[in-house]
């Protein structure tokens, strides 16, 4: 998901809004196909997770990542600010690495 997320600012400084949207519902589609093996990998995460904590964090990302995607689309329609994307992008890095810590303080 991470990856696509990159590709986000550049579609945000579009200045022509029409364009904008239409290259906002692009990428969300874009989105939609990752999301899949995403969720997938979230699942496999939280099943051999060993700690509360670990799968608390994998639950985090993968929510994080429902509202950056909600997020685009309220962009699209013009109801949301594009700064609005940085502040949930944030939030989804955040517990993308609240997540690594997790794992890693995982025992064998």
């Amino acid at each position: 998901m991470g990856v696509e997320y990159r590709q986000t600012p550049e579609i945000l400084r579009t200045e022509d809004q029409e364009q904008r949207r239409a290259r906002l519902e692009e990428h969300r589609a874009r989105l939609r196909e990752a999301f899949g093996s995403f969720r997938h990998t979230c699942q496999v995460a939280t099943v051999h997770a060993r700690s509360r904590k670990a799968i608390e964090a994998c639950d985090h990302v993968f929510a994080a990542s429902r509202t950056v995607y909600m997020t685009l689309g309220d962009i699209a329609e013009g109801a949301t600010d594009a700064s609005a994307f940085h502040v949930v992008l944030d939030h989804y890095w955040t517990a993308v690495h609240e997540l690594g810590e997790a794992v890693r303080l995982e025992e064998p």
